[in-house]
This record gives structure tokens, C-alpha cells and sequence, in this order.
């Protein structure tokens, strides 16, 4: 059966960039706007202070922060400490004049982002908070965040031949280990990873993934997890946040989302690849989650540099 996780990472198209690995010597501090992109900060060695929304959060070594939505931010060795710009930053790296490099306490961090659409309308991108703060000694010695956390602050310490391209791939697997246990800390959390963690539900969503829902249907879909109608329905429902049907429609409307934009096929192929026995079915449907119509919504993301 499919991984509804992994399809829907790979549906938004999730890229990372890792910026740097560098010690800032106090006083430091660092300012970041929203580019349009997540950004994350790991704490390699040393102490920070980042401040988001009004609130300041300390953060020591190991802890990972992420603005999945991209905060603004401003991180620094304490609250009092000037801020420049992170523009400035990378541009004074770029010039082979970094900042920050006096005798004071360095805090050595990994920064860098994953890319992907804020607007996506999955419920996994939906429910995602404003900051997602893990602290290192929150998670059990054995989850995988740990594991690569510590390769990448070994390969940032102790840099070898191959370091800037190790830390690069092990960010792409970054983001799934810090929703991993994120959702691990906050379990019970209504949303699509909670109905992940059922074994029940993560196995419908599997099969709702793997055909359509006019394939399926409340009731096959409710004998598949060994439950009845109902109560596969209310469990359904309060676990994800949609109905079994609600939750489909959706899917297979961003799987075709994603086909307008990455084929030429034209709309009435999408509407059929799609379960839709008509393209003016499909359209209706489209048009009533993206409240534009499948060709408009072509036109105007291919447009949209």
C-alpha cells in the first residue's frame, strides 16, 4: 500500500537549502524576514535567544527551530544584542567577510530552508504551526531526528571531504524527521498525521490514496479496516478533520492540480485520470476548492514566476 505521507511531501515538491554552518561570536543577532520559504535553524554547539510573534524562546545545544510557514524572526545571543539583516549576513559570506567573528561565546548554527507551497491545500500543510521548536532531550536516544541531527553536527564540527554535499542531502530528509517528532510530541492532535498514527485509519488513507473514492466507497472502505460504517465514519472524522469522502475529493483534486501544472495534458485526460466522468464535472469540483476553473488555475500558476 502507498505511504500517504511521503506522496504528499512529494506532491507539494518539498526542496531544501542548507545556507551556512558558522560560529557567531557574541554580540551577534540576526534578523530574518519571510522569503516565501521555511526556515530552519539547528543549534550545533552554544546558546541563542530567538524572538518571533512578541514571545523569546532560549534555545542550547542540539535544539532544532522551524518556521514552516516562514516567520518572521530575529535570533541572537540575547534579546538586547543589534540584529542585521539575514541578506546581510549571506552577503558578507559571500564577500569572504563574515560577521560576528569577535572573541566573544560563539553558538555555531546550521541554517538553512525547505520550499514549498504555504497555500498548498493539504491538511498536512494546513495544520502546521507558526514555529515548531524540538528540543533535544524531548525525543528518545533512538529517533531518527537524533540520528541525523548528529551526523550533521559532526560533519559541521569536523568537516571532511564530502561535508557540504552530506549536509545538504541529509537536509532533504530533514523535514520529515522534524514533523516526525513534532507530531510525536504533540500527539492527540486532531489533523491528517494524527489519523496516520491509527492503524485503521493509516490504512484507509493508504487505500483512499491508492484508488478512487468511487472505487472504494464508504462501505468497502469501512470492511477493508475491520469497522462498521459509522464507526469508521466518526473515527474518520475526528482523527483527520475530514470525512472519508471529503478527504478523497480533496486528494484527487490536488494530485490533479499538480498534473495541470506538470503535463500538457489537456483538461478533459486530467478530468477522466482523475475519476471524473466528465471534464465539466471535474471542473465544477475544482473550481469549488480552487475557485478557479482547471484552465485558468494552468494559466495562472505557469504565469506566476
Amino acid at each position: 500500500m502507498s505511504d500517504p505521507l511521503s506522496e504528499v511531501l512529494d506532491l507539494i515538491g518539498v526542496q531544501s537549502s542548507v545556507y551556512f554552518q558558522k560560529d557567531f561570536c557574541a554580540p551577534w543577532g540576526m534578523r530574518v524576514e519571510n522569503t516565501g520559504f521555511a526556515q530552519f535553524h539547528i543549534l550545533v554547539r552554544g546558546v541563542a535567544v530567538v524572538e518571533y510573534d512578541g514571545t523569546h524562546h532560549e534555545l542550547s545545544t542540539g535544539d532544532v527551530l522551524l518556521f514552516p510557514k516562514g516567520a518572521s524572526h530575529t535570533i541572537s545571543d540575547n534579546p538586547h544584542s543589534a540584529a542585521v539583516s539575514g541578506r546581510e549576513v549571506m552577503e558578507a559570506l559571500g564577500r569572504g567577510d563574515p560577521l560576528f567573528t569577535s572573541s566573544g561565546r560563539a553558538t555555531r548554527m546550521v541554517c538553512g530552508h525547505f520550499e514549498y507551497d504555504f497555500g498548498h491545500k493539504h491538511p498536512l500543510i494546513q495544520e502546521l504551526p507558526t514555529v515548531i521548536f524540538i528540543r533535544s532531550e524531548s525525543l528518545p536516544a533512538t529517533y531518527n531526528l537524533l540520528g541525523l541531527l548528529n551526523i550533521l553536527i559532526s560533519e559541521s564540527n569536523l568537516p571532511g571531504p564530502g561535508s557540504a554535499v552530506l549536509i545538504r542531502k541529509l537536509s532533504d530528509a530533514l523535514l520529515v524527521a522534524i514533523l516526525r517528532a513534532y507530531f510525536e510530541i504533540n500527539k492527540g492532535h486532531i489533523g491528517f498525521h494524527n489519523g496516520l498514527r491509527d492503524e485503521r485509519i493509516a490504512r484507509a488513507l493508504s487505500a483512499i490514496h491508492d484508488q478512487n473514492w468511487s472505487e472504494l466507497g464508504l462501505e468497502k472502505l469501512s470492511a477493508l479496516v475491520g469497522m462498521s460504517r459509522s464507526a469508521f465514519a466518526q473515527s474518520f472524522k475526528a482523527m483527520v478533520g475530514h470525512s472519508p469522502k471529503e478527504y478523497s475529493t480533496r486528494w484527487k483534486l490536488l494530485k490533479a492540480s499538480a498534473m495541470l501544472l506538470q503535463s500538457d495534458c489537456n483538461i478533459e485526460q486530467i478530468a477522466f485520470d482523475s475519476g471524473y466522468a466528465s471534464s465539466t464535472a471535474f471542473s465544477r469540483a475544482f473550481n469549488g476548492m480552487f475557485g478557479v476553473t482547471p484552465g485558468q488555475y494552468r494559466k495562472d500558476e505557469r504565469s506566476d514566476p
